[in-house]
């Protein structure tokens, strides 16, 4: 093994440390894991030039602890991308026990024991995450990742078995064993800390889309993610459906009673309504401030009625109370089908958003249907709102 390419892998693990340690800083947890897995691993290799400058036996101990304690945090890192803090208390008791065998076997100068209870260690600990990770393998970073991780553990479980044949004498640094450990690092290592560095930027990016698409406070669609998820979902330019309009009734009044805490309680509480409410396929949106929108696919007026009273029965009855609000609390829906006349989706929204004003203006807590925009009277209405109406 060349000075140089002993120098290559720690100044390596710790480049990806730093690395990994910027990504955390983004708020991705899994990346601090890795980070931590890369610099540990980092100081595993960098014994060897500790041993020369000061040579005790105690070293090896430290690089059997540094590798171990990496390698659970390689550990950790997949398994918050597949299956977090699964086996938490085996993989400690599994870098306990092979702890426990090096220092048995630094106290008894046995280097073949140490190297076998280190690297057996490290594949358990890596290879326990792959029992978790191969029912999410259906994105190909999650493909990629298993099979570098596949590596590293056969790597370490192939040279734990051939000690024996790699190891002539006590003499590590001038092994076999040492050059492969350290060569198969270079190829396997980079490998791992590419891929999982990959994984972790498209998780980011995913994250800022997601964080793009919705609203923060509701969970829903927000106006740009209802645009996107029409364009994508319905692929058609004048899809066939229902839109409904919702606005919560006297919202400013709550807030100014109860405040806005209270309020943002109940923006969460109606989203969770219209969630369960809404069929398989249907879009779901949070336009700002206490106005949602719906739509329904190949859902005719009728139907798509049906639905909105039912939201509107289930506000009216459940979510007052259930904040211990004195007033009622109630929502004015409009609704509206989408036209063959239409331009673009919008064209319904506007004659459900005209629908919904003439519910505020029938007395609120009501579902109302228009067909035209053109005409604000109740010719405007379909029959089918009188017996949606508020029947208090």
């Amino acid at each position: 093994m060349g000075e140089n390419f002993a120098f290559f892998l720690p100044v390596m693990m710790a480049s990806f440390g730093v690395l990994f340690a910027g990504v955390w800083r983004l708020r991705v947890r899994s990346a601090g894991y890795w980070s931590g897995a890369f610099f540990s691993v980092a100081g595993g290799f960098a014994i060897p030039a500790a041993f020369a400058a000061l040579p005790s036996t105690i070293w090896g101990f430290v690089a059997d602890l540094l590798f171990g304690t990496g390698f659970l945090l390689f550990s950790q890192a997949l398994l918050e991308r597949w299956h977090p803090s699964w086996l938490l208390r085996e993989r400690f008791a599994i870098l306990g026990l092979s702890m426990l065998l090096c220092a048995i076997a630094v106290a008894l100068d046995n280097l073949p024991l140490e190297l076998v209870a280190s690297d057996f260690g490290c594949f358990l600990l890596i290879g326990l995450p792959l029992i978790a990770g191969r029912k999410h393998l259906r994105h190909w970073p999650d493909r990629t990742l298993f099979g570098a991780v596949t590596l590293v553990a056969l790597d370490n479980l192939v040279r734990g078995s051939t000690v024996p044949l790699t190891l002539s004498s006590n003499d590590f640094q001038n092994s076999a064993y040492a050059f492969l450990m350290q060569a198969l690092a270079c190829v396997f290592g980079l490998f791992l800390a590419l891929t999982a560095l990959a994984a972790n930027m498209l998780d980011l990016l995913a994250r800022y889309r997601h964080e793009a698409l919705h609203d923060p406070l509701s969970g829903l669609l927000n106006r740009r993610g209802f645009d996107e998820a029409i364009a994508t979902q319905v692929r058609k330019p004048l899809p066939d459906g229902s839109l409904i309009v919702c606005d919560i009734d006297h919202f400013k009044t709550i807030n100014d009673e109860y405040g806005h805490a209270l309020g943002d309680r109940v923006i969460v509480a109606l989203a969770g309504i219209l969630a369960k409410a809404t069929p398989p396929g249907a879009v779901t949106a949070r336009f700002g401030g206490e106005e949602f929108v719906l739509f329904l696919p190949d859902t005719n007026a009728a139907r798509a009625a049906g639905i909105a009273n039912d939201i509107r029965e289930t506000l009216a009855q459940d979510v007052a109370g259930k904040f211990g609000l004195a007033r009622p609390l109630t929502a004015s829906f409009g609704l509206s089908t989408v036209q063959r006349t239409d331009s673009a989706i919008h064209d319904a929204i506007a004659r459900a958003d005209a629908a919904l004003y003439e519910a505020k203006a029938r007395g609120r807590n009501r579902v109302c249907v228009r067909r035209a925009l053109s005409s604000p009277s109740a010719s405007g209405i379909e029959p089918v709102a009188a017996h949606l109406s508020n029947r208090a």
